[in-house]
């Protein structure tokens, strides 16, 4: 009987479709879940491990690892691991180039490489554990390499390719999701940097525009120092400045949370400089930082010793200014987990120019003030200063009734037989020590003043009686009778003296009429013999004098339309083209031929005629612009000086914008040119006239600066458009750019405040061309042309 063979059991197709099919379910399910889970991470490591955990644990692998391309580095380095590869960074292999392993190879030809036999391919570099089988899938954003995806297996033929299918998918979802990740942190270092980055131009603006404005230094230092710790931690901070010329160093900020106080006015020698971390940053012009543990190394280095409390951490970083300003601004920490890094030095360094470039400014307009304010020659207050000080004496006079003011004013008595016979270098010593011997006639509290050429002027508050100022009269007197010895010449003059007194119930509040009254008691003593005092009385032949008939040719003069317009050009300095001219007004006398200005215009502001005058330019000025306008097409603006006086008053510009209208003049072709003085004489009516003026279109620009208080913060306050160099500054421009410090902080500052800066006096291509280097946009004197009659000035236009 023939054996029978054994049946083959053979699978039930429709089993073997149902496990499938539950397989694809449960990776669907695997593949779903993974790309809703991930949907809630947004850190990138975060987002590496997640996947490498989920694939060990829903395809059922003993391993996973996750390489992400570095296109800097042209390497793979392992960021994530799970099961047997969940190595650290020193174990197992860590990083790839493109030419190493199955990874390495997956990576460079852009697609999955499933090895059933590991030893059987040329490309497998065995991992921490060797394996039997690999499976690699590149991890790509449209056809951009991210990573891979990593599996190994030691048994041989373990991955199918279900299992790759499944581990293309979480390689794509992986993709999307880095990619996305990889955006979201980069956007965000984007606004952290920009943030930063607000901040330190936020800071570098407040350090530029406070600087401007800064009243005293200790609110300045401080306000720097606000400024600093909103960038870097910095409670302990202080600034070096050092003198090169007494070789002294002095810390005029100091705040530090250890150590007292150093006292600003305190300095400090050689021996601070050669052997402390300040005096080093000073010496090598470099950034330092250190910190505790650093600083025994760098004491042996650099015999280098600590002056106070032992900080965690110092950074110092140098900057200079000028010639005059050398300095170093430092930050310590005594937190052991406070620390300064390199950016942070960068930071300081880059920040200390700024701080150095404020401190230029403040000194510059420190010493811009005082020279507005002072005689250059003799160092005394000037007209501008003492005219200050006769107001704010007017102002404690009202609270305090009792007491009397007094002007007296100052001729010295044949002065210019010494000009004439000896010459001006002794002439100007004589009246250097003039000043000297007359500041030693009076008392602490009283202010002199030198007014120009030979003239004085003494300022005396709280008088109890006119004996109390006669008596200092007196003693000038007697004083300036003695020989004087000037440069091996023994001088012998004298003075006449002209007092006025004023008290409260009096009601005198102009400075300008006091000093009118000393001067004209000043002329009766001349008259009386010279080397006199003579107080003012209503009676001293004011009808006789001098002073009263100018007040009838002013008035004459006006009545008459004696006075005329002459116009000098304004030329934007990089091209030479016109851009306007400046109304300066001339008086042809009938009898007496051309009265300069500066001979009848004081005279005027003292009398109150000066409005008058004011007017009648404007008029004047409005009705050749018509003219201008109607006969040539080209455009140029006039400029037109203005009093304080006029420009105090509350109808001015409603006057002004109405005789512009009724001339059909486009405003913005008008412009009025206002000293410092003008505008703080009436602080609330100036701002209103400005805007109701620069709102219809008329600019405004600021003359003569440097001469009045040169004080930055009313160009911010009042928002002029142009800022006028006095010419006096560009008499004395030097030839080099650096040797012009005063000169390039204004047009510097100006720039700041979005101003136009005119230079007025230029005499010189040399001058022209230097302040075209500094800047300066525009300028004008006898270089390019004198004020001329307006049917010379067309020239320009044609």
């Amino acid at each position: 009987m023939a054996s029978q063979k054994p049946e083959i059991q053979t699978p039930d197709p429709l089993t073997a479709e149902l496990v499938r099919l539950q397989q694809e379910n449960h990776h669907l399910r695997l593949i779903n879940q993974f790309a809703i889970e991930l949907h809630d991470l947004s850190n990138p490591d975060e987002v590496l491990d997640y996947a490498a955990k989920q694939v060990v644990a829903g395809l059922g692998f003993v391993d996973c690892a996750i390489f992400i391309f570095d296109a800097k580095t042209q390497l793979l380095k392992r960021k994530a691991g799970s099961g047997t590869r969940d190595l650290p960074v020193h174990l197992g292999v860590a990083e790839l180039s493109l030419e190493q392993g199955l990874v390495g190879y997956a990576a460079r030809q852009k697609h999955s490489v499933l090895v059933n036999d590991t030893r059987q391919d040329p490309h497998y570099v065995p991992d921490y554990f060797p394996s039997l089988s690999e499976l690699v899938v590149p991890i790509l954003d449209q056809g951009e390499l991210l990573g891979v995806i990593d599996c190994e297996h030691s048994q041989l033929g373990f991955f199918q390719g279900a299992h790759q299918q499944v581990l293309e998918k979480v390689a794509s979802i992986l993709a999307s999701k880095l990619r996305k990740a990889q955006m979201l942190q980069r956007l965000e270092q984007s606004v952290s940097q920009l943030e930063y980055a607000e901040r330190l131009q936020k800071a570098l603006y407040q350090i530029a525009a406070f600087s401007s404005f800064a009243d005293e230094f200790s609110g300045f230092y401080q306000r720097l120092h606000q400024i600093v710790n909103s960038l870097i931690y910095a409670p302990n901070f202080y600034i070096a400045l050092y003198d090169d010329a007494t070789e002294l160093l002095h810390f005029p900020y100091f705040a530090d949370t250890e150590d007292d106080e150093i006292d600003p006015n305190q300095a400090f020698g050689k021996d601070v400089l050669e052997h402390s971390l300040t005096g080093y940053v000073f010496r090598t012009n470099q950034a330092l930082l250190i910190d505790k543990a650093q600083m025994l190394e760098f004491d042996r280095a650099h015999q280098i010793r600590i002056y106070g409390s032992v900080p965690e951490c110092w950074l110092g970083g140098p900057f200079v200014g000028s010639d005059t300003i050398r300095g170093v601004v430092v930050v310590q920490s005594y937190m052991p987990h406070i620390h300064y890094s390199e950016r942070d030095l960068e930071l300081l360094t880059f920040v200390s120019q700024h701080i150095s470039n404020a401190l230029e400014r403040v000194f510059s307009e420190k010493r811009l003030q005082h020279q507005a304010l002072h005689d250059a020659l003799t160092g005394l207050p000037n007209r501008s200063l003492l005219l200050d000080r006769i107001e704010q004496a007017f102002k404690r006079m009202q609270r305090f009734p009792a007491n009397q003011l007094a002007v007296m004013y100052l001729d010295l008595d044949r002065f210019k037989a010494v000009n004439d016979s000896l010459g001006h270098p002794v002439g100007d010593a004589f009246l250097v020590e003039v000043g000297r011997l007359l500041k030693n006639c009076m008392r602490q509290s009283d202010t002199l003043a030198r007014l120009g050429g030979d003239e004085f002027a003494v300022v005396l508050e709280d008088v109890g009686s006119v004996q109390d100022v006669t008596e200092v009269a007196q003693r000038i007197c007697d004083s300036l009778q003695q020989p004087i010895l000037v440069a091996g010449h023994l001088l012998q003059s004298s003075c006449s003296i002209g007092i006025a007194l004023t008290n409260a119930r009096e009601g005198l509040t102009g400075a300008g009429e006091l000093i009118r009254r000393a001067d004209i008691a000043m002329y009766q003593a001349k008259q009386d013999g010279r080397g006199l005092f003579r107080l003012y009385q209503d009676h001293m032949g004011r009808q006789d004098s001098e002073e009263f008939q100018l007040d009838q040719d002013i008035k004459t003069a006006l009545a008459q339309q004696q006075f005329e317009l002459h116009y000098q050009p304004i030329f934007a300095l990089d091209h030479l083209t016109l851009q306007g001219f400046e109304a300066l007004i001339r008086w042809p006398h009938p009898q007496k031929g051309w009265v300069a200005p500066d001979q009848f215009i004081p005279f005027a502001e003292q009398q109150g005629l000066i409005s008058r005058i004011d007017r009648y330019v404007l008029q004047k000025a409005v009705a050749q612009l018509r003219a201008w306008q109607v006969g040539w097409p080209a455009h140029c603006y006039i400029s037109v000086n203005v009093s304080g006086s006029a420009f105090s008053e509350p109808n001015f510009a409603a006057e002004l914008l109405e005789l512009i209208a009724c001339a059909q003049v486009n405003p913005c072709w008008l412009a009025i040119e206002i000293t410092e003085r003008a505008l703080i004489e009436n602080i609330g009516q100036a701002r209103t006239s400005l805007k109701e003026l620069r709102a219809a279109g008329v600019k405004v620009l600021l003359d003569d600066f440097g001469t009045g208080y040169s004080s930055l913060s009313y160009l911010n306050e009042f928002k002029l458009d142009v800022l006028k160099i006095d010419r006096s500054f560009i008499a004395s421009i030097k030839p080099k750019i650096q040797d012009n410090p005063v000169i390039n902080t204004v047009i510097a500052l100006a720039k700041t405040l979005d101003l136009q800066v005119v230079a007025e006096g230029i005499e010189s291509q040399n001058q022209c061309e230097l302040l075209k280097l500094l800047g300066c946009d525009a300028g004008q004197g006898y270089w390019f042309s004198r004020p001329v009659p307006a049917a010379e000035a067309i020239r320009w236009l044609s």
